[in-house]
């Protein structure tokens, strides 16, 4: 009984130190943005960007469920969620590509 009663009460104070960390992880940063919003709006702005990719992605992919994909339990709203991130990831792909040969064109020419 006794070795019940610690197994248990070091779960509780692990939960309970995971609640303090969840909670330091989201109140910081957001004491950080309101203290530093020059610093903040470009974090924004990159959050805001990939939002709206994803939304594009999500627009784009289908919810098409395969008889192969039966055995996975896969459902349409998962099969269109894992296309969006497929093409999220093309897309970011694509970009960071463009954007990294654009600034070698561009560092050369200073």
């Amino acid at each position: 009984m006794g070795s019940d009663f610690m197994i248990d009460a070091g779960l509780y104070l692990a939960y309970a130190l995971l609640a303090v960390g969840v909670l330091a992880a989201v109140a910081f940063p957001l004491k950080e943005m309101l203290l530093n919003w020059e610093a903040a709006k470009k974090t924004l702005l990159s959050v805001g960007s990939l939002l709206i990719i994803f939304g594009l992605s999500y627009f784009l992919s289908g919810n098409e469920v395969l008889e192969s994909y039966q055995k996975f339990d896969i459902t349409p709203f998962s099969s269109k969620l894992i296309g969006a991130s497929l093409i999220m990831l093309y897309i970011t792909s694509i970009l960071t590509f463009v954007l990294l040969i654009v600034g070698e064109i561009l560092s050369t020419l200073r």
